[in-house]
């Protein structure tokens, strides 16, 4: 098992620049809108998985625009409905931390879809990071569970970008 602080140690390397986040600019937007849906659904490392509070159902309806993104099938309208929906989430007292991280995680990949849809470039830092926020609200040092997802997250666009992976899909 992964020490609890490697998370930490992971978000800073991140936070400080010394090492690339996955789903950077610096590769395809195909290849980065497919890991941001996994971002919220996966099963194992997902924000489904790392944060139960979060709804599954809006997690699948972000997950499905974030593959028309990738297929360049989605439409400005698609996401601002999910906007409204993050705002709708942002706007709720009361609630753990993790989950307000986690619909701010939401929009801030809104924010990265509607640039995208725009022709402008998008970091998508801001949602790794939101994801990172969501996960160490949820499980507080020195609890493993934040390296574990974190970790997941990381190996998962590892995996995307590995050819050998890619031709055998």
């Amino acid at each position: 098992m992964m020490p609890a602080n490697e998370g930490q140690s992971m978000l800073n390397a991140l936070v400080h620049g010394l090492t690339e986040p996955p789903a950077s600019d610096a590769y395809p937007a195909a290849d980065r809108w497919g890991w941001f849906a996994d971002l919220y659904t996966d099963p194992t490392w997902g924000l489904t998985a790392a944060v139960p509070e979060f709804p599954r159902i809006a997690a699948e309806q972000i997950a499905a625009a974030c593959r028309a993104a990738a297929d360049e099938s989605a439409t400005v309208e698609q996401w601002q409905a999910i906007k409204t929906l993050a705002m709708a989430g942002l706007a709720v007292d009361q609630q753990p931390r993790s989950l307000t991280s986690a619909w701010s995680v939401v929009a801030d990949t809104c924010t990265d879809a509607i640039d995208h849809l725009d022709g402008v470039d998008f970091g998508g830092l801001e949602a790794v990071l939101g994801f990172a926020e969501a996960i160490f609200h949820r499980y507080p040092y020195p609890d493993p569970s934040a390296a574990i997802f974190i970790n997941g997250a990381l190996n998962a666009w590892g995996r995307q970008l590995d050819p050998s992976v890619r031709s055998a899909a």
